[in-house]
């Protein structure tokens, strides 16, 4: 049986974004090549765009993985890869936002403050993933969506899940969870137990 409920927008991210917020990647390693932002949306189709769960906002990508940035060619979708096309899913993701206006926990911020920040306060407290079914690098999809995002003190606290596709039933997927440095002070979290996203 398949539930949809139409998306309320539906926009294509522009290229400058992904360009500018991708730039901290050597070429080889940027595997995100176009992306679409949405509204919440219900569909219980089976692909890698399906949310059973509610969400405040997701982002769509096609990607391509030409060869791998740090290993001989192993075929496949792997862990590392996993990692990095979610980073630059998350990175454009906030990117939107915050270009929009469209998240109040950093109503405050313009995107040269974000792309100051990009790398120094994003910060991975919780990486979880799961490899089902293998995935063709060479060209895929993924989906990111942010389900909650919340303030606490001088840190905002955004849960996100994700999946990656191909068009040969390939399928990995996670949750993770993002901790943001929201304020001057750099010592409110103890960094070395944290991954810094990059």
């Amino acid at each position: 049986m398949k539930i949809s409920q139409r998306s309320v927008k539906i926009d294509n991210v522009n290229q400058s974004l992904l360009d500018i917020f991708l730039e901290p990647y050597k070429e080889n390693c940027k595997y995100l090549k176009k992306a679409q932002f949405q509204e919440p949306e219900l569909d219980h189709k089976s692909d890698c765009f399906s949310q059973a769960r509610t969400f405040l906002w997701s982002i769509k990508a096609d990607f391509a993985i030409a060869e791998s940035c740090y290993i001989a060619d192993t075929g496949h979708f792997n862990s590392v890869e996993f990692n990095i096309c979610y980073n630059q899913l998350f990175y454009v993701m906030i990117a939107y936002l915050i270009q929009n206006k469209l998240i109040d926990e950093m109503k405050d911020w313009d995107l040269e403050i974000y792309k100051r920040r990009q790398l120094s306060d994003f910060l991975i407290v919780r990486f979880a993933s799961t490899f089902k079914r293998p995935i063709n690098s060479s060209n895929f999809q993924g989906t990111l969506s942010i389900n909650k995002c919340s303030a606490r003190g001088d840190l905002i606290m955004i849960k996100t899940s994700c999946a990656f596709c191909d068009d040969h039933n390939g399928w990995a997927e996670g949750d993770v969870t993002i901790a943001v440095l929201n304020s001057k002070s750099k010592n409110l979290i103890d960094t070395n137990r944290k991954t810094i996203l990059a």
